[in-house]
């Protein structure tokens, strides 16, 4: 009699049994590898702040100064004072210090033919013929941090993750600035021997998420756009505690506001060549990821505080060249109390008011706060 072999086979219940052990096995194993991709893009983010820290270094090596964040006279001098030339940011002088010195070339020319850092069209010299490339519109991986997935349409300007130190006290664009490490040009310019409270106390550079363009209502997980018009008086009494408020459930804003022009939110960081306060400036009043408020017009009187896309803070780069990472919990000390002492508070020259975070914004407040990890 001939005997039949069954082949071994699974069963409905074992089958289902392997697919669900793989799918948990999926489920365990995709959060770490995405924590995985964010150690590395946050790794790549910190050496990004410190080559821009490094180039600073090198532009002090050779000028004696820190780029200034504003008002460079020597772009007064290349563009015969005029063609907006106090709206060029630190970064533009930074070019040649970040192997990007053929794009630095570009900007003088392209301002004197009609260029600003807010264009991105061509422009031709009307005395030879010369078509020029915008230089903003040129996306410097330098300037971005990986983790910053947004998404900008090509042939406009180009955005930047990392914004200067403006200090610790609300200042306009344009003001004469001296508590932080990026300052007027007209009014001076800071270098290591301005930095009393130490290079190792003091930040030079910190990050920020991409704001979305005019008139769209905030969506993303972090605070991004200038659009809230409520902390005190320009050069006067101000109360952070009231810019604050404004931050919503899952960091989202709670009230939208308007700009002085009636249009709303201007995109932190979405110009790279521009001085405006809101895209490449920042200051340590709110805490890392907290909201950002403007007086009126929402480029030049913005408030913008440090933030990006990883967990629970910023990368920093501070004046000796070193990074660290600052916790978005970092003492800001009493975000409720008002200056209005003395009645300009751009002249105010003490300790700062805003605890761990302000000191190490204000590079001659008399502080020895150095941040720990």
């Amino acid at each position: 009699m001939k005997k039949v072999f069954h082949k071994p086979a699974f069963t409905l219940v074992e089958l289902l049994v392997v697919i669900a052990i793989i799918g948990i096995l999926v489920g365990l194993l995709l959060p770490a590898v995405q924590a995985a991709r964010e150690a590395a893009r946050r790794m790549q983010c910190s050496n990004n702040l410190k080559q821009l820290s490094l180039a600073q270094h090198n532009h002090a090596d050779v000028f004696k100064k820190f780029s200034p964040s504003t008002n460079d006279t020597r772009w007064k001098t290349e563009f015969n004072d005029t063609n907006s030339w106090n709206r060029l940011g630190l970064f533009t002088t930074m070019l040649p210090y970040i192997e990007q010195t053929a794009l630095y070339n570009q900007i003088a020319p392209y301002g004197l033919a009609g260029g600003r850092p807010w264009t991105s069209d061509d422009r031709t010299n009307s005395s030879t013929g010369t078509v020029i490339a915008s230089p903003y519109k040129a996306n410097i991986s330098a300037f971005r941090c990986p983790s910053d997935g947004a998404q900008i349409a090509p042939n406009t300007p180009m955005p930047t993750n990392y914004v200067g130190n403006r200090g610790d006290l609300y200042l306009r664009t344009h003001d004469w600035e001296w508590r932080g490490v990026f300052s007027n040009g007209e009014r001076g310019k800071a270098d290591f021997g301005t930095i009393t409270d130490g290079t190792s106390n003091t930040i030079m550079f910190s990050e920020t998420t991409i704001g979305k363009n005019s008139g769209t209502p905030l969506q993303d997980s972090i605070l991004t756009s200038t659009t809230v018009n409520t902390l005190g008086s320009i050069g006067g009494p101000f109360t952070p505690s009231l810019c604050l408020a404004t931050k919503g459930p899952n960091n989202t804003i709670a009230v939208q506001g308007q700009n002085s022009t009636g249009s709303t939110g201007w995109g932190k960081g979405r110009r790279w060549g521009d001085s405006a306060n809101c895209y490449t400036g920042f200051f340590t009043i709110q805490a890392p990821n907290g909201p950002t408020c403007a007086l009126g017009n929402a480029e030049h009187e913005a408030i913008p505080a440090a933030s990006s896309f990883h967990t629970g803070g910023v990368n920093s780069a501070f004046c000796d060249g070193s990074v660290h990472f600052i916790s978005q919990s970092i003492d800001t000390g009493d975000l409720t109390f008002t200056v209005d002492t003395p009645s300009n508070t751009r002249t105010y020259a003490g300790r700062s008011y805003w605890g761990v975070w302000g000191a190490l914004g204000s590079m001659s407040g008399g502080e020895s706060s150095t941040y720990q990890e």
